[in-house]
């Protein structure tokens, strides 16, 4: 398969990138291949695009098994950094749960104290007058 074969596929069965596509497949087949690439990388607006742009620029310069290797590195790079993602969110809520848990110990041992201080002095009023 041709590079552009794929790029056609790929804009074919994208929806939110399709016009990132056709600018990058009209600069393509214009012969502006470097532009091409650095428009989508810059479009996209990620290092994640970026990174991707430069695997898309290498479609007919490497053969196909280096390919899929690739790819499939850049597979488990984006799942890696959801992953992480999800744990620094999870880490995050679990962290302002604690602190929500720790403040309401904490005004329960301001009530405590306070209560039993107020008591302690209400008896020692009591019993001076």
């Amino acid at each position: 398969m041709s590079a552009d074969f794929i790029f056609q596929a790929l804009m074919e069965n994208s929806s939110s990138l399709k016009p990132v596509y056709e600018e990058m497949i009209s600069l393509y087949r214009s012969g502006r291949d470097e532009e091409a690439f650095r428009v989508f990388g810059e479009r996209t607006g990620s290092r994640t695009g970026r990174n991707f742009a430069a695997i898309l620029s290498k479609l007919d310069k490497i053969n196909p098994a280096e390919l899929v290797k690739q790819m499939e590195v850049f597979q488990n790079v984006m799942a890696e950094e959801r992953m992480t993602a999800a744990l620094k969110s999870a880490q995050r809520n679990s962290i302002i749960a604690t602190m929500w848990a720790t403040a309401a110990m904490f005004a329960l041992l301001i009530n405590f104290a306070v209560v039993v201080v107020f008591l302690d002095a209400l008896a020692t009023l009591e019993s001076l007058f």
